[in-house]
C-alpha cells in the first residue's frame, strides 16, 4: 500500500519568527529609494547652479553691450597759424607765367607745406590786396602801387589759407570799395573767412565775429571738429592816427567773447617799433583784445608783454615781391587755445555754426541768449619764413629762425608771458 502525502499547514511566520525575510526585503527597498533620491536632489542643484552661472554670464555680456563706457568731452583746442603779408600780384604773378603765356596759379604756394598745414586748425594772413577781374600790367602795378590780384589763383591759396585780414592801405587799390566789394564775394565764394576795411572809417566794418575752426578733445584723448564764435578786428592806421570812436568799436565784441586783434601800422623798413605804434596797441589792449598782431614795415619788429597780453609789432612779408634779406623773411605767429568744455561753451559751439557769414548777427544771438565770456588759455610760439620772389616762400632755416626771434626779443616776451 502506497504511503499518502501527509498535508501540513505551515505558519511561516511562526516558523521563521525574527528570522523573517520580510523585514529584510523592506530595508533594501528603503535604502533604494534612499540612494535614488539623493541623485535626483544631487542632479538637481547641480542644474540649478550652472542654471544661475548662465543667466549670470548672460546678464553680464548685456550689461556690457548696453552701457558702452562713453568718452566726455574735456576741452576745447584750436591752434593757428597767423602770417605777415600777402600778395600775388605784380612780381609774384609775373613769375608764376609760363612761357607761353598761361599762369601756374599754383606756383607762389607751392613750399608751404614746409609749414605743416595739417598741424593747424586755420590759418590767417594779412592780405594786401583786391581780388578783381581787372587785368593791371606789371609795370602798372610797379610804376603806381596799385596792386590787382588775379581771381585764378584763388582756389590755390585757398589750401592753406582760412581766413584773410583786409584792413591794409592796399585793398583800395581798384577804384576803392567797389573793389573791396569784388574782393569780399570772391572770397566769399571761395568760402573762406575775412574782415576788416582799408578805411578805418567804416567803423561797422572793423571786427567780425567768425567761427574759428576747434577740436573737442575728450577723455579718451579723441577730438571732434567744432567750431568757436570768435571776433577778429582790423584797424589800418598807416595813413593816420585812430579817430574817435574807431578803437571803442571793439569793446561790445570783448564783453562777450574772445577777440584777435589785427591793425596795419608803422612806418615801412624799420626795425623797432615807434612810440605811436606802441600807444595804438596798448590801447587795442586796454579796449579787451586778447592779442594784437601788427604789420605794415616789411620788416619783422620787436614784441612786448602788456598787462599780460602779446603785442607782436611787425611780423614781415610772407609773400611778397620784395627783393632785400629784411623784406624776404617774416615771423609767423603760432597761437595755441584752449577752453574748458562745460554747459556754457557748449553753447558757444552750438552758436558758432552759424557765425560764417560776413556781417551776421552773431554778436547779437550771444548777448541775447546771455551767453559767459569764455577765457581761453593762450600760448605762442613763432615759425620764421624766407623768400617770396622768385624763391617760394617757405620755413626758414635754422640761422634765419634764431635771427627771427632776436629781433623780435622772443625769448625774453615768452618769459614775461609765462609769469
Amino acid at each position: 500500500m502506497r504511503d499518502l502525502p501527509i498535508c501540513i499547514d505551515i505558519d511561516y511566520n511562526t516558523v521563521m519568527g525574527k528570522y523573517s525575510v520580510y523585514p529584510k526585503r523592506r530595508d533594501k527597498r528603503l535604502w533604494i529609494v534612499g540612494l535614488l533620491t539623493v541623485a535626483i536632489v544631487g542632479v538637481s542643484a547641480t542644474s540649478l547652479y550652472y542654471h544661475k552661472r548662465l543667466q549670470a554670464a548672460k546678464s553680464t555680456a548685456a550689461v556690457a553691450v548696453q552701457k558702452p563706457v562713453q568718452a566726455e568731452p574735456k576741452n576745447i583746442d584750436g591752434r593757428y597759424l597767423l602770417h605777415g603779408t600777402t600778395t600775388w600780384s605784380r612780381g609774384i604773378e609775373q613769375t608764376s607765367r609760363r612761357r607761353d603765356g598761361s599762369y601756374d596759379y599754383a606756383q607762389p604756394f607751392g613750399q608751404l607745406s614746409t609749414f605743416e598745414a595739417d598741424k593747424y586748425d586755420a590759418w590767417l594772413t594779412s592780405f594786401e590786396c583786391p581780388i578783381t577781374d581787372a587785368v593791371v600790367p606789371f609795370r602798372t602795378q610797379v610804376d603806381n602801387l596799385l596792386f590787382n590780384c588775379r581771381p585764378e589763383f584763388l582756389p590755390e591759396a585757398t589750401k592753406y589759407f582760412d581766413i584773410f585780414s583786409l584792413a591794409n592801405n592796399h585793398t583800395g587799390d581798384q577804384n576803392g570799395a567797389v573793389g573791396l566789394k569784388e574782393t569780399r564775394d570772391y572770397l566769399q565764394k571761395a568760402g573762406v573767412q575775412y574782415f576788416g576795411n582799408f578805411d578805418p572809417a567804416v567803423t561797422d566794418d572793423i571786427c567780425e565775429v567768425v567761427s574759428l575752426p576747434v577740436r573737442v578733445t575728450k577723455s579718451n584723448k579723441e577730438a571732434e571738429p567744432a567750431q568757436l564764435p570768435a571776433a577778429l578786428c582790423g584797424w589800418h592806421y598807416f595813413m593816420r592816427p585812430p579817430a574817435e570812436g574807431e578803437l571803442e568799436v571793439m569793446r561790445q565784441y570783448a564783453a562777450s567773447m574772445p577777440v584777435f586783434a589785427f591793425v596795419e601800422m608803422g612806418a615801412e623798413y624799420q626795425a623797432t617799433a615807434s612810440q605811436q605804434q606802441q600807444t595804438i596797441a596798448k590801447a587795442i589792449i586796454d579796449e579787451g583784445a586778447d592779442f594784437v598782431i601788427a604789420n605794415n614795415p616789411h620788416w619783422v619788429q620787436n614784441t612786448e608783454v602788456y598787462k599780460d597780453k602779446l603785442i607782436v609789432y611787425a611780423t614781415g612779408n610772407f609773400i611778397f615781391d620784395q627783393l632785400q634779406p629784411e623784406e624776404r623773411r617774416s615771423a609767423s605767429i603760432d597761437v595755441s587755445m584752449q577752453v574748458a568744455y562745460d554747459q556754457n561753451s557748449a553753447a558757444w559751439l552750438e552758436l558758432g555754426k552759424s557765425c560764417k557769414v560776413f556781417q551776421d548777427d552773431c554778436l547779437q544771438k550771444a548777448q541775447q541768449q546771455k551767453l559767459q565770456k569764455i577765457r581761453p588759455k593762450f600760448t605762442f610760439g613763432v615759425i620764421a619764413g624766407q623768400g617770396g620772389y622768385q624763391v617760394q616762400t617757405h620755413r626758414a632755416d635754422p640761422a634765419t629762425q634764431t635771427a627771427v626771434e632776436q629781433r623780435m626779443n622772443w625769448q625774453q616776451t615768452l618769459e614775461q608771458l609765462r609769469r
